[in-house]
């Protein structure tokens, strides 16, 4: 995986490097936006266990269910270190949510570092946040957007979750395409991707092509390649 930050021209190969994760104060780091969350969220949680944290997945909303090394609530083993395990409520369709008794601080004392999937888009790589979006712990620590690069280009009906809330954030009709300057609005504008986000927060514009990182360079934005 390579990534780069635009606002100091630096390539990456970890994610924690390129989003300067803070292990002593961010603890509960939220993903937001569009399709790739889940992805990013579970290579980083790689990178973090390699480096001896005890991490945990989960979600506000709903994800996909791991195949192994996933537990409900109340059955949550002990973390060890190097350990990545997935906490939830099994929901039917192969999905998880959060737990309706969950307790932070209960896990926070289990693991090191907690991320949480805390946004939906239907694996469609671009998208706006309803009213109730995102879905946002009040102890989240840095909040990490996510849009698809592979959106420019395409039409809003093909490529958005909820086209008609894209249209209408963008000003434009469904069937016009997604600008750059429409990835800088979803990801910087008030009501974008990081809608009443009141800590650290960092874009990755995901699934970028090298040749084409000239035309998104000056936004203060972290590419990455596809994963």
């Amino acid at each position: 995986m390579e990534l780069y930050r635009t606002i100091d021209k630096r390539k990456f190969q970890k994610i924690h490097e390129a989003i300067e994760w803070n292990p002593k104060s961010q603890r509960i780091l939220s993903f937001v936006g569009a399709g790739g969350k889940t992805t990013l969220l579970y290579a980083l949680s790689e990178e973090l266990a390699q480096m001896g944290y005890r991490v945990l997945v989960m979600t506000t909303t709903h994800m996909r269910k791991p195949e192994e090394n996933f537990y409900e609530y109340h059955s949550l083993p002990e973390l060890k270190a190097g350990q990545v395990l997935t906490v939830g409520t099994t929901c039917g369709d192969g999905k998880i949510r959060m737990p309706d008794d969950v307790r932070m601080d209960v896990l926070c004392e289990k693991a090191d570092v907690i991320l949480v999937e805390a946004d939906g888009s239907r694996r469609k790589p671009f998208k706006i946040p309803a009213e109730h979006e995102p879905v946002l712990l009040p102890e989240t620590d840095l909040v990490i957007g996510v849009l698809g690069w592979n959106s420019v280009g395409q039409k809003i009906s093909e490529v958005s979750h909820r086209p008609a809330d894209v249209a209408s954030f963008l000003q434009k009709n469904q069937e016009e395409r997604i600008t750059v300057e429409d990835m800088r609005k979803a990801s910087f504008d008030e009501g974008g991707i990081c809608k009443n986000v009141k800590v650290p927060s960092c874009i990755i514009w995901n699934r970028w092509k090298k040749e084409k990182i000239e035309i998104g360079k000056n936004f203060p934005v972290i590419f990455c390649e596809e994963v």
